[in-house]
């Protein structure tokens, strides 16, 4: 059933957008490479496999491996981006628990502080997905250190933590500074014409 819709799907193609696929497919399954193959021999974009060794279905860009990807179209970038900006909105539930908890506490300068926090970075998100500024997910950083420090210093207790307590908090404090810079890094290609779309 699957192998039917993405038949289905590749032959709904354009030719424009069935030799884009054919240049990128190391990119794409193997499934998803033999149906394009078939369309494009069914079409006669091709006449056969060996025609994919001209010079007319090698990929224009050929990337270095990178810890930040290139992405090829721009659908990709969107998909990416929009995931980027999910994690981001789910972030901000964090200050705003946290202020929540200060406040139920007694500590009012605590959840200001946490509570406005949460609404600025929910702002700068908005922003962010609608002008898609890449110095945005700096200020984010910034506000993100500012937060975590607040938190870090005065909702942990130390002595109750255990070793794989600081690795699980180390690898998801490292994996949403990559999202972070990653971001930035997505929309510095975009605005400078970069590869996101290549």
């Amino acid at each position: 059933m699957e192998n039917e819709e993405l038949k289905t799907r590749i032959g709904s193609l354009g030719d424009t957008e069935l030799i884009e696929l054919l240049k990128l497919r190391d990119s794409y399954q193997p499934e998803a490479v033999d149906f394009a193959i078939q369309e494009a021999l069914r079409r006669q974009i091709i006449q056969s496999e060996a025609d994919l060794q001209s010079a007319g279905f090698q990929p224009e860009h050929r990337y270095q491996k990178s810890i930040f990807p290139h992405l090829n179209p721009d659908n990709q970038f969107q998909k990416v981006f929009n995931s980027f900006m999910r994690i981001l909105y789910l972030t901000a539930v964090a200050p705003l628990v946290f202020g929540v908890l200060n406040l139920l506490d007694g500590d009012h300068r605590g959840a200001l502080l946490l509570l406005g926090l949460g609404l600025l970075w929910v702002g700068l998100s908005v922003r962010l997905q609608k002008q898609k500024n890449p110095q945005i997910p700096v200020v984010l950083l910034v506000l993100f250190l500012l937060g975590l420090t607040r938190v870090f210093f005065t909702q942990i207790n130390f002595a109750a933590l255990q070793i794989m307590d600081f690795v699980v908090f180390g690898i998801a404090f490292l994996l949403f500074i990559y999202v972070l810079v990653y971001l930035r890094v997505l929309l510095m290609r975009r605005t400078s014409g970069g590869s996101t779309s290549d």
